[in-house]
């Protein structure tokens, strides 16, 4: 199963850094700390900016899960992290790969 097709859960807990590091190989370009995961977006103007936010949002709150964003003309920050387990998460890392879903399709 891959993580961009699985659902955030209630309750999760931090990762440790090898279960991290073993998620983190799904992934592309995301810098893993032991806070967050993140990464930066790059589009052609400010309307595919836009709208790649405007999916994420949606995305997250269909998930319950919220990233941090940092938004400009061409591009767009996204931070996940999980407040409540002080660090990251297996809800970070599908949060993630559904980012990056949804860039493709951007």
């Amino acid at each position: 199963m891959s993580l961009s097709t699985e659902n955030c859960q209630d309750g999760a807990t931090k990762l440790s850094e090898v279960e991290a590091e073993m998620l983190s190989t799904d992934l592309q370009d995301w810098i893993v700390s032991e806070a967050y995961l993140e990464k930066t977006f790059r589009f052609k103007n400010f309307y595919e900016t836009m709208g790649f936010v405007n999916a994420v949002a949606w995305m997250s709150n269909q998930q319950d899960h919220h990233p941090d964003l940092d938004v400009s003309y061409s591009r767009c920050r996204v931070r996940w992290s999980t407040h409540s387990a002080n660090g990251i998460s297996r809800n970070d890392f599908i949060c993630a790969a559904r980012s990056d879903t949804l860039h493709k399709k951007s």
